[in-house]
């Protein structure tokens, strides 16, 4: 197995009771069927709690939170399962955490989520261009039913989605800009594979993307966040902060490192699934909407990490909330020239 992780992936350290959140809450814990087991048989007080706090959600066990926090955790906010059992008898979701993996047969991925306080500080309060290490173990790859040409061409097409988002030459607006027009051209001729390649090349020649910048001047311009509000206020909220802050979206500027490494963080953990289905406007698409989302949040709350936070908690962490971002990208309202009027040019090309 081929895993990829971020270079600052064995820098994380869990902040334990120094953290100023808590990842006990807002979403469900989804409990995985071995750990249940273990549960259920266990006896005395806390077996009884466990049991009394587990409930069916969507088809799987979990732990519902109550009030905003997970029921598990007592007066002191401490989960009893470390304090009683170790860590070793949490769940899947709660030892992995902040940890997302994504496995495609043979290679995975792993990011660590900004919804955790020290990982979003590890990833966007740094000022390097992100980059990623491979590792390769003897495990063997999962079953899967990819088409190998179709993921080698979205693994590689990503790549040039990376080097377009980090060519800090460009202003962060144009560089997002060029990122929907690729993913555009990509999606619409799939089919050849010889033409998308071509394409990668070409998205990665500093005249191309000039031409291209130029050619599309025109529709940037005149933008607003209304459907961007009313996507994200149609969204079940798993906060009371979350709706609020929606209320003052607006085009706000996506010129900050911040929002590069935030950029990258979106399309390392999302391009990827168009390797299933195809579907790289979708991604693309919501990468740059997220993002725009997050610039302008980060505006009302003083802060772009707080503002990525929210958002991941919120969108991230609610598979719901996060299926509808993606299909709502079909949508001619989020089509690729509505959304370039969100990237404004303030100055000549």
């Amino acid at each position: 197995m081929k895993t990829v992780v971020p270079d600052y992936f064995y820098q994380f350290r869990c902040l334990a009771g120094d953290c100023p959140d808590t990842c006990c809450g807002p979403w469900e814990i989804v409990i995985d069927p071995e750990t249940k087991a273990k549960y259920m048989a266990l006896e005395g007080p806390l077996g009884e709690k466990i049991r009394s706090c587990l409930t069916v959600a969507d088809d799987e066990d979990c732990f519902v939170p109550v009030d905003g926090l997970c029921p598990m955790l007592d007066e002191h906010g401490l989960c009893p399962i470390i304090s009683q059992l170790g860590p070793e008898a949490l769940s899947i979701t709660c030892d992995e955490h902040p940890r997302f993996t994504e496995i495609y047969g043979g290679y995975a991925e792993t990011m660590l989520c900004v919804s955790c306080p020290e990982a979003a500080r590890l990833l966007l309060e740094r000022e390097e261009p992100l980059t990623f290490l491979t590792e390769t173990d003897d495990t063997p790859p999962e079953p899967n039913d990819l088409d190998g040409d179709l993921f080698q061409l979205v693994l590689l097409s990503r790549e040039t989605a990376f080097r377009l988002v980090q060519d800090r030459s460009r202003p962060m607006a144009d560089r997002l800009a060029l990122l929907l027009c690729f993913a555009d051209r990509l999606e619409q001729n799939l089919e050849r594979f010889d033409l998308c390649m071509q394409l990668c090349e070409l998205y990665q020649d500093a005249n191309y993307q000039q031409r291209q910048l130029v050619r599309i001047r025109r529709l940037r311009k005149y933008g607003t966040m209304i459907r961007i509000r009313q996507l994200m206020n149609a969204m079940d909220p798993l906060t009371e902060a979350f709706p609020e802050v929606l209320k003052e979206l607006e085009v706000t500027s996506v010129e900050s490192i911040a929002l590069e490494q935030l950029t990258m963080y979106f399309l390392f953990r999302w391009w990827l699934k168009a390797a299933c289905n195809g579907y790289l406007w979708r991604q693309a698409a919501a990468t740059v909407i997220s993002v725009l989302t997050v610039a302008s949040m980060g505006k009302t709350m003083k802060s772009i990490p707080e503002a990525a936070r929210l958002y991941s908690k919120e969108i991230e962490h609610c598979e719901p909330n996060l299926t509808l971002l993606r299909k709502a990208m079909d949508l001619p309202l989020f089509s690729r020239n509505e959304l370039l009027k969100l990237l404004e040019v303030p100055y000549a090309i």
